[in-house]
């Protein structure tokens, strides 16, 4: 019975703990773009666990990918936060005089204003690694951890095969990759739509090929890899693990951030800090918080207040990214050089990435307005 139930049944402390030392580990994009946002404490730290696991490490094609395309966007929105955050502290002081009824040059409000700013211009100077594509230090040793450890890509005729394949799963809402399935741009451009599926096959593909069990880390909490129940994620979902096993005859594990860092530090004489297990877990419950917040359901108004809320975050995320064009073009335009192929390939990425964002906030501002008027018309009852 066991052998035939196999995927329900979930592997004991044991069998983890054999998998733990054995398998390979493989790690999603987010978890390689969360290391710019992570302070300099945590991304070392997580840094010195992946290089621990040097000699069993391995990426997907994809992700690799996916990696590269959207590392100087997560850059520049890092820095961005900072300059951001100068805004904040003139718009602070500046609340602070009208309030309080102090003078602009009132000697308190100066000498808060310089504290903060040295605050901050020391915390950028501690936590922010890299300020430029051209100087990236975690870009550098990503590639050592992972030099001879990527797959070779999909040609033309395997991805075809795999976004047929990929339609008619989602169809189905078989997983992994369903709840992506809105990403398309266009019939010709689904790599979005697709992007977990091609990950997924292509661990497959490479545990079958190396005869190895693979242990899985990444930052992505939707329901389309892991099996919630009542809100609490039991583990990866059941049909993950039978097409796994079906397909490679080997062991198949998933692993959050946060249970990467509890499990290595259980395994390891020398644990990661727990200033970083806290760091890892802020921004997975600000990532939780921000999914339940989007699904959320309720009265009428409740999903009128959610749904202006998100607007609001999908406009930001659009000027943040017309930000970084325009920074980006100033640049260059003022040096009166040329953008390197690496930096326009980022350029126009941005741009997919803004205009996707701007069909986005499209949609949902008509959805607003629907519900809006829903509202409008029971009150009238």
């Amino acid at each position: 019975m066991r052998n035939t139930i196999k995927e329900f049944i979930e592997p004991t402390n044991k069998e983890k703990s054999a998998l733990w030392k054995e398998a390979v580990f493989v790690f999603d994009t987010n978890v390689l773009l969360n290391l710019y946002r992570y302070s300099a404490k945590t991304r070392n730290s997580l840094l010195e666990a992946f290089e621990n696991f040097k000699d069993r490490v391995w990426i997907p094609y994809q992700v690799a990918v996916e990696y590269m395309n959207r590392r100087c966007e997560v850059i520049y929105e890092t820095v961005l936060r900072y300059d951001q955050f100068k805004k904040e502290i003139d718009s602070f002081t500046g609340k602070a005089v009208e309030i309080l009824r102090l003078t602009s040059n009132d000697e308190e409000i100066s000498d808060l204003q310089r504290y903060l700013f040295k605050w901050l211009d020391h915390n950028k100077d501690t936590n922010l690694l890299v300020v430029s594509a051209e100087e990236d230090e975690i870009l550098e040793k990503i590639l050592t951890i992972f030099d001879g450890r990527v797959g070779s890509p999909m040609d033309e005729t395997e991805l075809n095969k795999l976004k047929e394949e990929g339609k008619n799963r989602y169809e189905k809402s078989v997983p992994p990759g369903f709840k992506d399935d809105k990403k398309k741009n266009s019939p010709t451009d689904d790599h979005n739509a697709y992007g977990d599926l091609i990950i997924w096959k292509q661990i497959m593909s490479y545990a079958k090929e190396k005869k190895t069990g693979i242990v899985y880390v990444t930052h992505d909490q939707k329901p389309d890899w892991w099996n919630i129940v009542k809100g609490k994620t039991i583990g990866p979902r059941t049909e993950l693990r039978k097409e796994f096993y079906v397909e490679t005859n080997q062991e198949f594990h998933m692993y959050s951030m946060h249970g990467f860092i509890h499990t290595y530090n259980k395994m390891n004489e020398n644990p990661i800090d727990k200033s970083a297990v806290d760091e890892v877990i802020g921004l997975e419950k600000s990532d939780l918080v921000n999914r339940e917040i989007s699904n959320h359901g309720g009265s009428l108004s409740e999903k009128i207040a959610v749904l202006e809320d998100t607007i609001q975050k999908i406009q930001n995320r659009i000027l943040r990214r017309q930000k970084i064009l325009d920074e980006l073009k100033n640049e260059y335009s003022r040096q009166g050089n040329v953008m390197p192929e690496n930096i326009q390939l980022q350029y126009d990425n941005t741009i997919l990435k803004k205009q996707e964002l701007e069909k986005i906030y499209a949609r949902k501002c008509q959805d607003l307005s629907i519900l809006k008027n829903t509202l409008h018309e029971n009150k009238g009852l």
